[in-house]
């Protein structure tokens, strides 16, 4: 697992799930582009967990920006030839809210 800092734009926010009383979120978020690929976005799944879980739902929306820290995983996927790539986030800072 390797750590990351990041700018992220939302793509969507489910509902809570809370399997053991834990909450938590999945969700998609978009990453800025990458040096090698400028014009393919990097959409990835992210999880959050706990409290973090209640401040997004509560105060962000779809197409909102978040400065986050967190860690990130690659699994290779052998079907798509095309890694999978998953964001647990750890820390959330709002960067750019829109109002809706």
């Amino acid at each position: 697992m390797n750590y990351i800092n990041s700018i992220i734009r939302i793509l969507e926010i489910p509902p809570f799930k809370s399997p053991n009383d834990i909450l938590s979120i999945k969700f998609r978020v978009q990453l800025p582009y990458l040096r090698n690929n400028p014009k393919q976005h990097t959409i990835v799944d992210c999880t959050i967990w706990g409290e973090l879980a209640y401040d997004l739902v509560n105060y962000y929306r779809t197409n909102d920006y978040a400065l986050i820290e967190g860690y990130i995983s690659v699994l290779p996927n052998h079907v798509k030839n095309n890694p999978t790539i998953t964001l647990n986030i750890v820390r959330l800072y709002p960067y750019l809210l829109f109002k809706q």
